[in-house]
This record gives structure tokens, C-alpha cells and sequence, in this order.
């Protein structure tokens, strides 16, 4: 009990600050959110309650039903389920309604919660944030099914709270200055997207805790030099990537590379560099292992939607390229239409990754407010340009931090833009990009904008990281009134 009280005197005052504004906001999330209406949630709580259960993985393809009995009760005979994308509607919380619910709930049979064995679209998931969630579900006092949905939801918040103190540790890497860090740290606690889905039940904010954990210790090991240990827990961070979502894959090229880079920065020698590399590929090993296990468990196989994508024979390289640009760039005569809907940077980065969409994709925040966030950001990348140009020199210096993030950006980006133009291209009407999806980047973005603030004068910059931190404390605090307002008004 001393060590704990003694390492939470150490605790810095804004970074306390800063978790204490997390989990307000995450709580508020998550009882602004009508139970069940975040993205996929409804399938995601049916893959926790047959994990938890049963032990075993819900089918992604077969099976007798697709929720456990409560949570069909829950969707269908309270009315949850005509809630999902439908703004007319509202979800019942009188004390009727929870009487009659809890009727139901003592009349179901033995086993009822975890008989949602699929077809289940989120089964391709690998299940690491799922058994972490069943821990919540099995703990919950009382075991009733709207207990255990806050508990998971509760346990959601504390994953972000975890990618708030690693993305002060990723910036405590790079500048030892206490502003940047809370900066950096700070960006990651309000961002709107963040908090959402940090209230409610979804593997996304689990893989950004796993790469905000990844970026610190891939920095980290860059600046002290390779050593075992911090090689294995690279690996097994990788491992913990690959094992909670398909998107996870995009980490792995980055293990390698954090390697690399620790090892030219510091050149140690050969018998710590093939002992550093011999247990990261050992590690490696017993996840691709542990990978094996569970896909023979998994009816329908792992990773459905973000690698078995139908032919890849119809794979162009020009045609993936054009999409690329235009993504982010108007068309040019030469290229073809482009593919799919009209989805650019506007949508996935400035509405619905900076600025936040919620609910189930029908929650927005006034469209003027995605033009302020838009301009907002180009004046941070531009001021961050200009300060990577002005202060090379100083910026050479951090070099391996600098080509790690960089890498870890081009990596997650290069594999949705892949999965989405394979998805399109074989016909299939979604593309596999939301804003959601670049939510392990927010460290990285944390710390882009701290270091842009770096670039003004001192007196300057503190009021900069004001006026930032304050907007986005206004942004979140609209998003969770335009989402009480859909839901409870």
C-alpha cells in the first residue's frame, strides 16, 4: 500500500489532471450512449457473452442465433433494437420498462446469455479484447444483462485511459518539457472520437491502447539501445495487436523496423543484438502458435474482412494508386472514376476522426463545426512544417522517434487504404475506412501537435495549447450534448 501511495505522489499534476478528465468524459460517453448503439455494439456484447459462457468463439458464418437470449430480449422486446440508426426513436428507460425487463431476465433458462453462437458478424475477430471484456462480464454483480454492458463499458474507459498515459510517455521520449507532454497527452483525453468509443463495447479502442503502448517502448528502445527485454515485450505487443482486430496486422512490419532503428542508433554488440532479435522472433513464434489455437476454434476463420477479400488477381497497382490520391486529391483526366462512394479525407479524417460521429453513424455535430476543425488542421500541419524545416538541425537528432512514427503512420494508412480498395474492386459496396479506424494514431497526433507548438515562441505557446485543449474540451462536451439530445430528449 506505501509503494501505490508512493507512486501516486509521483504521478505529475497534469498528467492527473488529464486521466481525471478522461474518465469523466468516458463515463459520460457511456451513459449518454443508449445501451447497445455504438458501432457494431450489438455484436460485439454477443461475442463477450459467448466467450464468457461458453469459452468459446461465436461463428462468423453458422449458427443458431446471433445474440444470447437477454440480449435479444433486450434488442427486440425493449426496443433497443428499433433504436439503431433511427433518430425518431427513443430508448425506453422508464421504471416499468426496467421492471418487466428484470422479469424476463429471472425467467430465462440456464445458459441463456451465452447462446448467441453466430452467425455473428464481428466473429473474425480474433477474441484478446473480448476475453478481457469477459472478465467484466463474468465479475458483474448481480449478473444481469444491463449491469454487465456498463461494467464492459467501464472497462472500455479504462483502455483509454491507458493510451493517455502512454502517449505522455511517447512524448516524455521526445521533448523532457512538461508542456509538450500535456499537449500531446491532453489531445488523446478530449478528442471527441476517443471518449466515444471509449464509452461503450468495441475492439477499436483496445488496439489503440496495444500501438500507444507499442510507439512508447519502440521510442523508448530507440533512445536506450536495444536490450531482451524490451525486444520481447516489443514482440509481444505485436502479438497483443494481431490477436485483438484484422487491423492489428498493420503493426507488424513496425516490430522489425523499431529493431533496426534501436540497433543503428546505438550499434550494440553481436551478442545482444542476436539475443534482442532471437527473442522477438521467439515471442513472434508463440503467437503465430497461439494464432494457430485459436483459429481452429473459430468457425468461419479469423480476419475475414480485412485479408480474405476475394480475388486478389484483380489487384492493379496503377488503379490502387489512383484511388489513393484521390482520396485525398481531386481526379485527374488521366484517372479512372473513382471507386466506391465518394468517401475522402474530409469524412474519415476531419468528421469523423477529429470531429467525432456517433451513435451508430446518425449522431453529428453541426457541419460548421467540421469546417472549423478542418482549417484547424491544416494550420497544425502547415506550423508543423515549417517547424521540421526551421529547426532540422534539432529534429535530426531525433531521428529514430521520427522514423518510427512515420512508419507507424504510413503502415496503418497503407493497410486500409489496401483493405479498402481490395474490398471495392470485388465488389463489395463498403469500403473498410471510418474515421474509427485511425484511432491508433491519436498518440502520434498528440505528440504532431505538441511539437508544432514547440515551434512558436515561449510565450506564445502555452496560449496556443490553450486555445487547442479548450476547443477540443468544447467539442467533446457537444458531442455528448448532441448524443443526449438524440437519445433523451
Amino acid at each position: 500500500m506505501n509503494r501505490i501511495r508512493a507512486a501516486l505522489h509521483r504521478v505529475p499534476l497534469s498528467l492527473a489532471v488529464l486521466l481525471a478528465v478522461a474518465a469523466v468524459l468516458s463515463l459520460s460517453w457511456s451513459l449518454a450512449t443508449a445501451p447497445l448503439q455504438g458501432p457494431d455494439e450489438t455484436e460485439h456484447v454477443a461475442y463477450v457473452a459467448h466467450l464468457a459462457e461458453t469459452g468459446s468463439i461465436p461463428s462468423s458464418t453458422t449458427g443458431n442465433q446471433i445474440y444470447g437470449l437477454d440480449e435479444a430480449g433486450a434488442l427486440d422486446g425493449l426496443g433497443y433494437g428499433r433504436l439503431l440508426q433511427n433518430r425518431t426513436a427513443r430508448p425506453p428507460w422508464s421504471p416499468v420498462d426496467e421492471q418487466n425487463f428484470r422479469n424476463f431476465e429471472a425467467q430465462l433458462p440456464a445458459g441463456a446469455p451465452g447462446a448467441g453462437d453466430g452467425p455473428n458478424s464481428v466473429a473474425k475477430n480474433p477474441p484478446l479484447y473480448y476475453a478481457y471484456q469477459a472478465i467484466g462480464w463474468t465479475l458483474t454483480p448481480g449478473g444481469r444483462f444491463f449491469g454487465r454492458l456498463f461494467v464492459m463499458r467501464l472497462l472500455s474507459g479504462l483502455l483509454l485511459l491507458a493510451t493517455v498515459v502512454f502517449t505522455w510517455l511517447l512524448a516524455g521520449e521526445i521533448s523532457r518539457r512538461r508542456l509538450p507532454q500535456t499537449v500531446a497527452a491532453g489531445v488523446v483525453a478530449l478528442l471527441p472520437m476517443a471518449g466515444f468509443m471509449s464509452g461503450i463495447v468495441n475492439t477499436d479502442i483496445g488496439l489503440t491502447a496495444i500501438w500507444a503502448c507499442f510507439l512508447w517502448l519502440a521510442v523508448r528502445t530507440a533512445r536506450l539501445g536495444l536490450s531482451w527485454q524490451r525486444s520481447a515485450l516489443l514482440a509481444l505487443l505485436t502479438v497483443a495487436s494481431v490477436l485483438t482486430h484484422g487491423r492489428g496486422l498493420a503493426i507488424v512490419p513496425l516490430l522489425p523496423l523499431a529493431l533496426v532503428v534501436a540497433w543503428a542508433r546505438r550499434r550494440p554488440s553481436g551478442r545482444t543484438t542476436l539475443l534482442s532479435a532471437g527473442v522477438a522472433a521467439g515471442v513472434a513464434l508463440v503467437g503465430l502458435l497461439a494464432y494457430k489455437v485459436v483459429t481452429a476454434g473459430a468457425g468461419g476463420g479469423l480476419y475475414g474482412g480485412e485479408v480474405n477479400l476475394g480475388n486478389s488477381s484483380a489487384f492493379s497497382v496503377r488503379q490502387f494508386l489512383s484511388s489513393i490520391w484521390q482520396f485525398y486529391l481531386p481526379r485527374l483526366d488521366s484517372m479512372q472514376p473513382h471507386l466506391g462512394p465518394a468517401i475522402g479525407y474530409r469524412q474519415v479524417f476531419i468528421q469523423q476522426f477529429l470531429g467525432g460521429v456517433f451513435g451508430s453513424y446518425e449522431v453529428y455535430l453541426p457541419y460548421w463545426a467540421y469546417d472549423l476543425i478542418q482549417v484547424a488542421a491544416m494550420l497544425l500541419l502547415v506550423l508543423l512544417y515549417t517547424v521540421l524545416v526551421v529547426r532540422f538541425a534539432a529534429v535530426r537528432r531525433r531521428w529514430p522517434a521520427l522514423v518510427i512514427l512515420a512508419a507507424a503512420v504510413v503502415c496503418l494508412l497503407g493497410f486500409l487504404h489496401l483493405a479498402s480498395y481490395r474490398a471495392l474492386v470485388n465488389g463489395s459496396g463498403d469500403p473498410l475506412i471510418t474515421g474509427r479506424y485511425l484511432l491508433p494514431l491519436i498518440p502520434i497526433v498528440g505528440t504532431g501537435a505538441a511539437a508544432a507548438f514547440a515551434g512558436l515562441p515561449r510565450r506564445m505557446e502555452p496560449i496556443a495549447a490553450g486555445v487547442l485543449l479548450g476547443g477540443m474540451s468544447f467539442l467533446s462536451l457537444a458531442g455528448i450534448a448532441v448524443t443526449l439530445e438524440r437519445f433523451y430528449a
